[in-house]
């Protein structure tokens, strides 16, 4: 295999085109390798939790965001794994096992209900949304438009990311992250949370390129802070299409 470091400060790696199942290999059973789309790489890189640090993971299976972090933060600290769904847990916890996390514990709560007993120094919202991102590497390109059910999603969304946001600690950070490109599951929601709350979009320090989130978008316009989010394309990085917003506390 081909592999290069995705930055210079970790070790996740950049495999090149040519390995098509490394689930087959012995290296991952063993739980030495886990593989990832670059994109989903660099949520977890994005959101950067320190060593020792409380993170919640607010839509944690099927794990590999979560195993990640857990690795950043070098086994220290506690991660909770969310996972609403039993079925999703499974998997969930088979990934945590396998690659010998041991920092994460799993907890089953709807996300936009996850109890307020507890603030954390990190919160990653990677919600569940339509999935425009993986068009590209899926031959089935169904997406649900059944009446009702997109402004369904929207409002589950807008629900999680201020959840989200109650549940950091004073001078905790946040990311906001979908593998679409809808605004109104993008920009359109964390717009929602700067209206609501005291929240502020941060800058993001990201290893490979992407675009500015939108200010406008049809007859909407968001506030000028979304330029502050980025969009990763899959004709720039050949990998999933993801949204992605940092958030702090403001001031």
């Amino acid at each position: 295999m081909d592999l290069q470091p995705v930055t210079v400060a970790d070790d996740t790696l950049f495999c090149a085109p040519g390995l098509k199942s490394a689930g087959h290999l012995l290296e991952y059973f063993l739980g030495y390798i886990h593989p990832q789309a670059l994109t989903s790489c660099l949520i977890s890189l994005i959101l950067s939790a320190r060593p020792s640090s409380f993170v919640l993971d607010m839509c944690a299976a099927p794990g590999g965001k979560t195993s990640h972090m857990a690795q950043l933060m070098g086994n220290t600290g506690l991660i909770v794994a969310n996972e609403l769904y039993r079925k999703r847990q499974i998997p969930l916890a088979h990934t945590l096992t396998r690659l010998g996390v041991c920092n994460t514990l799993v907890t089953g709560y709807q996300a936009q209900e996850f109890p307020l007993k507890a603030r954390f120094d990190y919160v990653l919202a990677d919600v569940p949304c339509t999935g425009e991102g993986r068009w590209r590497a899926v031959e089935d390109k169904v997406i649900s438009r059944r009446p009702g059910a997109l402004t369904k999603l929207h409002e589950m969304q807008k629900r999680t990311i201020v959840r989200g946001f109650d549940l950091l600690s004073e001078k905790g950070k946040m990311v906001y992250a979908t593998c679409t490109y809808n605004p109104e599951e993008n920009e359109g929601v964390v717009d929602f949370l700067l209206k609501h709350r005291d929240a502020v979009c941060l800058p993001i320090d990201s290893p490979f390129p992407g675009e500015p989130g939108l200010c406008e978008w049809k007859e909407e316009t968001y506030d000028e802070q979304l330029r502050r989010t980025i969009r990763f394309y899959p004709h720039r990085l050949d990998s999933v299409g993801f949204f992605v917003a940092r958030i702090g506390r403001r001031g």
